[in-house]
């Protein structure tokens, strides 16, 4: 054999050593990923994830304490043996810890369900809309897919698109005529909006003491200062445990992460009145199901969780009858969402209701007006929200806090139901 036969035969047999072990090494790799974090929908391919809208299937960060961001393999280390699906998307990073779920018999559940999947199926064709099991990995889409799908309606009431909102600090423009939109992409917020679903409380309360110093059986939103980014952490055993079925779950997250938007909206620097969050997160809540309400509460105030569902009539009820509620005088300067009772509850819902039901670009007027407020130096503006919010309600409505509650009344007269 010619010299330059055996180097060329050499350097093929060297070649063909080196990719076998590099072969090796990465089967090596992959053998070091347990089985549970392969996603069986895109199998965690790029390609897949891209067609998803996704942006990764993590790591990635989750808030930080401190200065110092948290990734999610730090998660996972103080949270050993929790088996949690990361997923970021366009706005949100996602953690979610769900049990696979058998959907229910009952038609309204099959249904919502089914209609989910099916736009689910556009994005993962993978995705069997008649599943009726939902696994780990499947509920983690469907989150995704449910949290992406809010923002684009919360977006669209508030009349805003992606690039209204500056990309970051240096393209605030402060300027005379200029509208502050926050101080980053996020409806204002720098960073994503982050979700932690667990299935244990004990998971819940772990995650929340060790990582925001918090320790609490309700569900918790947060605001991460430093990176300038929103948190909701839940599990399914809050409230209850009611959170256990699939669609009390997905109310409750429409009811505290519509809340986080709203914070969010032009950044958050100060917190609204208190009925006007509080409506707002009922109303999307309901959107999703009337049948699972949700409330604020805090350990000093837990709130009348009381399970009447069909509120309209309720509602109609109490102001037919003349019962007593609390005046929008008083409700502009509540504070404290503890101490609202249920039929305030669904009041506050229900002004919410018409105030949104007359169109969203009264209602855009309204949320400019109490939200993202600066003053000449472009600083945040809190002072007199009360004053603001009179004033909002008088330039988008043509309402005052005295004719606001008669006006109302009419409406829900004339829009729900008796029975």
């Amino acid at each position: 054999m010619h010299d330059h036969l055996r180097q060329s035969v050499r350097a093929l047999l060297a070649l063909g050593t080196a990719l076998l072990l590099a072969e090796s090494g990465v089967a090596q790799k992959r053998g070091k990923i347990p089985k549970w974090k392969i996603d069986p929908y895109t199998k965690n391919d790029p390609k897949a994830l891209k067609q998803a809208g996704y942006v990764s299937l993590g790591p990635f960060d989750v808030g930080c304490i401190g200065d110092q961001k948290t990734p999610t393999t730090q998660i996972e280390e103080r949270l050993p043996h929790v088996e949690i699906r990361w997923i970021e998307t366009a706005h949100f990073r996602l953690g979610c810890n769900l049990p696979q779920w058998t959907v229910p018999q009952d038609m309204t559940t099959r249904k919502k369900i089914r209609a989910e999947l099916e736009e689910l199926q556009k994005k993962l064709p993978k995705v069997k809309p008649k599943s009726r099991r939902l696994d780990p990995w499947l509920r983690a889409h469907l989150y995704a897919h449910r949290l992406e799908k809010l923002y684009g309606e919360v977006q669209d009431l508030f009349g805003t698109k992606d690039s209204d909102f500056p990309k970051d600090q240096s393209e605030v423009i402060r300027k005379p005529g200029a509208r502050y939109m926050g101080v980053g992409p996020f409806l204002g917020m720098r960073d994503k909006y982050n979700v932690l679903i667990f299935e244990k409380l004990a998971t819940h309360q772990l995650y929340l003491n060790t990582f925001i110093g918090r320790n609490t059986k309700f569900p918790q939103r947060w605001h991460f200062k430093e990176v300038g980014s929103m948190m909701l952490c839940i599990a399914t055993e809050c409230d209850d445990a009611r959170l256990k079925h699939d669609t009390a779950m997905h109310c409750s997250i429409a009811f505290n992460v519509s809340q986080l938007l709203l914070d969010g909206f032009r950044y958050y620097a100060y917190d609204l009145p208190v009925w006007i969050r509080e409506g707002f997160g009922h109303y999307w809540c309901r959107r999703v199901s009337p049948k699972w309400p949700s409330f604020d509460q805090q350990e000093g105030g837990v709130a009348d969780m009381n399970k009447k569902w069909n509120w309209p009539p309720y509602v109609r009820g109490l102001v037919v009858s003349g019962k007593k509620l609390s005046s929008m005088a008083d409700i502009v300067k509540w504070r404290n969402f503890g101490k609202i009772n249920f039929p305030d509850h669904t009041a506050i819902w229900s002004r919410m209701d018409w105030l949104i039901s007359q169109g969203p670009e009264k209602f855009q007027t309204f949320i400019f007006g109490v939200k993202g407020r600066v003053d000449d130096q472009w600083l945040p503006d809190q002072t007199d929200l009360v004053g603001a919010t009179r004033k909002a309600l008088k330039e988008a409505y043509g309402l005052t806090t005295l004719n606001f509650d008669d006006r109302w009344s009419t409406w829900v007269k004339e829009t729900y139901p008796s029975k």
